[in-house]
């Protein structure tokens, strides 16, 4: 993400968003009541005449929109942005039409609030900084299995499964055979996805041997992508497999200052003092407001999605006082594991410095 333009004054921001990743930040920055412009196309419809039927043409227009709604489509790598005009380059637009401003990768806009707070700035600059940084892609491999992931700022998305039956180990040519079918599949399906999502690190890994076999095989033939490679032990494959490579913390050594990595060690935390019942955690409102009032508080989670609710005003109240007593706030996406075991404990959680009870 690139901020292009700032005025205090006015409360604006104009960025451009560059990534997937830039968009879901944006999705969490833009609020109800924000004023989001940027270059859109509108439906405009020609007056019909007694010869001629009504035209309906689709014009170019730089827009002002108020948001109502604010939807995140990953699918379709869009932010959508609803709401009344408030401003339209061209005087043939009418003003309090709705319309959809589409942000996608590449787009320019600018955000007008009435209050920047400090979660928003945060959250704003921490997408630039990551734009900076390399990504990490995981693969975790077994026989003749391989899943693909990749840890982006909201969470892990599966880009690819690999799947191939090597047979057993009587037939012992044709599985060598089908065994380097299947690894020459799996670099080749690794190098199109580091190329196209700029991936410069993949950690390998899995229960058995296979792994080193595999990291063998990409010495000996694709050797710049064996660079690239770090190996890792994991007691399962699939999609648990890849979250056991982050718990371990592995991500954090490749790529120290990975969001999710943090989100899901924190979360995991959570659990292990719950399970102790040490008294150094609290949850869901009531317990929260009691030891942010004590001053408890040295970390509070906040699920994203709380953000976007009813609750919105009582949690930035929550995430300013536990700023103000030397706090850290993190915000959770509940795009990933850590995220879904948060909202299963109400989405407000935190970890306390001492015991308040």
């Amino acid at each position: 993400m690139q901020i292009l333009h700032e005025d205090p004054k006015e409360g604006k921001v104009k960025i451009k968003a560059e990534t997937l990743d830039d968009l879901w930040h944006l999705y969490h920055i833009i609020d109800e009541g924000d004023v989001v412009y940027a270059k859109t196309l509108r439906k405009q419809s020609q007056r019909a005449d007694s010869l001629r039927a009504e035209k309906v043409e689709v014009i170019p227009v730089f827009l002002g929109v108020k948001a109502e709604k604010i939807n995140f489509h990953k699918f379709a790598n869009q932010v959508r942005v609803t709401g009344p005009i408030v401003y339209a380059s061209r005087e043939d637009v009418p003003l309090g039409k709705y319309h959809t401003i589409a942000i996608e990768e590449g787009t320019v806009v600018t955000i007008r609030k009435p209050r920047w707070r400090e979660h928003h700035i945060g959250r704003l600059r921490e997408a630039v900084e990551a734009s900076k940084r390399a990504r990490v892609m995981i693969v975790v491999i077994d026989d003749g299995e391989a899943d693909m992931a990749l840890v982006r700022e909201y969470g892990v998305e599966i880009l690819s499964s690999i799947r191939y039956n090597l047979g057993g180990k009587r037939y012992n040519t044709d599985r060598e055979a089908e065994e380097k079918r299947f690894f020459h599949d799996v670099a080749k399906t690794m190098e199109e996805i580091m190329g196209r999502e700029r991936v410069e690190k993949a950690i390998v890994a899995g229960p058995g041997f296979v792994k080193e076999d595999f990291y063998k095989f990409l010495r000996e033939n694709y050797p710049g992508l064996a660079k690239k490679v770090v190996i890792e032990d994991t007691s399962v494959t699939g999609r648990t497999g890849i979250y056991e490579v982050i718990k371990r913390g592995t991500v954090d050594r490749v790529y120290h200052e990975n969001r999710v990595a943090k989100e899901v060690q924190l979360v995991e935390k959570v659990l292990e003092n719950i399970a102790r019942n040490n008294g150094l955690v609290a949850y869901g409102l009531r317990e929260v407001e009691e030891a942010v009032n004590y001053g408890a508080v040295e970390t509070l989670l906040v699920l994203d999605e709380l953000l976007k609710g009813e609750m919105r005003e009582k949690i930035e109240e929550l995430m300013d006082s536990v700023r103000y007593s030397r706090g850290e706030v993190i915000i959770v996406s509940s795009e990933h594991e850590g995220g879904e075991k948060l909202k299963a404990l109400g989405g407000l959680v935190a970890l306390l410095r001492f015991r308040v009870k």
